[in-house]
């Protein structure tokens, strides 16, 4: 399986703490049938102030950590970008860490905040696909708004936006709620990409394979596969570390 979405890059942001920390957790999801990693820690200005050159410079140094431990996994890199004005400026500046290209669209993973959708964040979609660049919206369910009012998450997948929902969040770990309305998203065909967003190795672990056995005993066997296989590694196509 491909996972488009963790938080393993040690020191970085609220994932992993340590560098042991960051090589279990990649060995746990080695376990979880995962090939292909992609770490893509956090940018979020005024709380995790990370530039491109700075998560380069530590994924550089973390997959020489990981090929000296022997682990058999693939790593990428990318990030997941906190909506916000500030984005423009990292697309003009080519300072963003894409996931990827599809269809001719730069991929990255977008990130919204818990409980709101900030004014003006459709335009802020329009603008960035006007540049060719495709968000991939991560974990909508876990969005107070959306989830009380998916008619507004309608407005970004008409957009033509992807969205990638956490494993975790089938599983039930934050709520039935959001348990329900990943399960629907699944049913009504809505979702791209199932991914871990792991965190640590308690309450956030890699566990992208107890949310694709959720997920396939909703949609099937080959629908699932489909999210976290075929999708997931149309998102990454010709990321810089193929």
């Amino acid at each position: 399986m491909i996972d488009i979405h963790s938080h393993i890059l040690p020191n970085i942001d609220d994932g992993a703490h340590n560098v042991d920390e960051a090589l279990t957790m990649l060995k746990m999801a080695v376990d979880g049938g995962i090939t292909t990693q992609v770490l893509t820690p956090h940018i979020h200005f005024g709380r995790y102030d990370n530039t491109k050159d700075q998560i380069e410079t530590a994924f550089i140094k973390f997959s020489e950590q990981v090929d000296a431990a022997n682990i058999p996994i693939k790593l990428l890199m990318a990030a997941e970008l906190h909506i916000c004005p500030e984005i423009m400026v990292l697309v003009n500046n080519n300072q963003v860490p894409w996931l990827g290209e599809c269809q001719q669209q730069k991929t990255f993973l977008l990130e919204f905040p818990r409980t709101d959708i900030p004014f003006g964040s459709d335009n802020l979609v329009r603008w960035l696909l006007s540049k060719n660049c495709l968000p991939i919206i991560v974990h909508p369910e876990r969005n107070r708004t959306f989830l009380n009012h998916p008619e507004k998450l309608q407005v970004f997948t008409d957009l033509g936006c992807p969205l990638q929902i956490t494993a975790s969040s089938l599983t039930g770990k934050f709520g039935d709620d959001v348990q329900a309305f990943s399960e629907q998203l699944l049913i009504d065909e809505k979702v791209s990409a199932i991914a871990s967003d792991c965190h640590n190795l308690k309450g956030r672990k890699p566990d992208l394979l107890a949310g694709f056995e959720h997920a396939k005993s909703i949609i099937g066997e080959q629908q699932a596969s489909t999210l976290v296989n075929l999708i997931p590694n149309t998102l990454i196509n010709k990321n810089k570390y193929q």
